[in-house]
């Protein structure tokens, strides 16, 4: 009978394969230790996460407001600002300003002499007209028949007066034809004053028929006056500005109201004259005079400047206003300008007269905002929110008041005037009321 192996006398094979299955035994079930979904490790998930991170919101929105609170409450630097304006080199070199309106140096409403109703009209708004030219004609048939009327009544009496003058004739013939009977004793006085009488009433008849014909002739030249009133002519060269009457309608040598009719057809403007009314305060009158030279800017002509000049002073005042009225002559007007347009009028010093630029746009600012800064001119530019820019700019020229700027700057942008010192980039600051 065999005895059981001992340990050390068991096979190698059987060793080495009860070592593998002791090894196997301990490994690590991964699907039993894995992490189950919606559960963190430890047994933790979503909403604790969430009640850590609400208070972290909380403190991070408190101290953002805190900042906002102790930004807001920390004093600001109080600036003053202008702007960059884009304007002509004369509005920059002006002496001063005046607004007033465009008028014609010549306009007329053209009306009539007689009533009447239009019969032809042949001008519209805006037709150009020539001194003479036939602008409307009235109905005036009744004058034409009247017409024709003395000009029969002429000729009878022209008809009338060859027959007198013949009879004269004969009566002067006989006259002196019975002054010789008379001289043989042939002819009694009687006869003889009897032809003379005869002779007499013949020239006077003639004479009456004579002044009969210059009565009849000068009745007959009024009637044609007045068909000539009938027709409304051009008084000098210009524009139609308005049309006041239309076709058919009544005009009268004065207005009577809309039932009586109007008094003017239409209204001319010599538009190739014309200038601007405005009043100048009594205090600066004495930086003008007769011929100064300016520039006029017309709002309904946006980025056109006229040349001007000052061509009268009305030697009137206005004691409640303290003004006093000028007339400044346009020198230069277009197709674009009519009368009662609202203008400006900058007046300009004499020397501008000669000056090429003085009619182009530039970007100009008050001279206070332009600085020195190591070797380079630079402006504190103030942005939307508030914060300083500084800006590097370019100016060409300076005027007395102003700079002219060539670059850097943009128009409408606020630049700080007068500068004070230990500005920073992007500091917040106050612009001054």
């Amino acid at each position: 009978m065999s005895r059981p192996r001992t340990e050390g006398e068991r096979p190698a094979a059987d060793r080495d394969r009860s070592l593998r299955d002791e090894v196997a035994s301990l490994r690590i079930e991964r699907d039993a230790t894995a992490v189950r979904p919606g559960r963190s490790r430890g047994g933790r998930g979503p909403g604790a996460l969430l009640l850590w991170l609400i208070p972290l919101g909380m403190l991070a929105g408190a101290g953002y407001f805190g900042y906002n609170r102790m930004e807001q409450l920390r004093p600001k630097r109080e600036v003053e600002v202008a702007s960059v304006q884009r304007m002509t080199v004369g509005e920059a070199e002006k002496l001063l300003s005046a607004k007033g309106y465009l008028q014609s140096c010549r306009q007329a409403a053209v009306g009539t002499k007689i009533p009447g109703r239009i019969a032809r009209l042949m001008v519209d708004e805006r037709s150009e007209v020539r001194k003479g030219d036939l602008i409307a004609v009235l109905e005036h048939n009744e004058l034409d028949a009247a017409l024709r009327t003395k000009r029969a009544m002429i000729e009878r009496a022209r008809a009338e007066l060859q027959e007198a003058k013949a009879d004269k004739a004969e009566k002067e013939r006989s006259a002196d034809r019975v002054r010789r009977l008379r001289s043989s004793n042939v002819a009694t006085i009687e006869e003889l004053d009897k032809a003379i009488a005869g002779r007499d009433m013949a020239s006077a008849r003639v004479e009456a028929l004579e002044a009969g014909i210059g009565v009849l002739e000068a009745e007959a030249a009024e009637v044609e006056e007045s068909v000539r009133n009938m027709q409304i002519i051009a008084p000098f060269d210009g524009t139609v500005v308005s049309l006041d009457a239309q076709l058919g309608e009544t005009v009268n040598t004065m207005s009577l109201g809309t039932s009586g009719g109007r008094s003017a057809i239409v209204t001319i403007a010599d538009l190739a004259h014309l200038e601007v009314e405005t009043d100048v305060a009594e205090s600066l009158l004495s930086r003008i005079a007769p011929g100064q030279p300016a520039e006029i800017a017309v709002g309904a002509v946006p980025g056109r400047t006229y040349r001007g000049r000052l061509s009268k002073i009305i030697p009137q005042g206005d004691r409640s206003r303290g003004t006093v009225k000028v007339e400044v002559e346009i020198l230069d007007p277009d197709d674009r300008l009519f009368p009662e347009l609202a203008a400006t009028v900058h007046f300009l010093p004499d020397s501008s007269v000669d000056n090429p630029d003085a009619g182009r746009t530039l970007m100009f600012v008050d001279k206070r905002a332009i600085i020195d800064e190591g070797g380079h001119t630079v402006a504190w530019v103030v942005d939307d929110r508030g914060r300083l820019r500084k800006r590097r700019v370019e100016v060409v020229v300076n005027q007395d008041d102003l700079a002219r700027i060539e670059a850097g700057l943009e128009a409408g942008e606020a630049v700080v005037v007068g500068p004070p010192a230990g500005l920073n980039e992007g500091e917040e600051v106050r612009v001054a009321d």
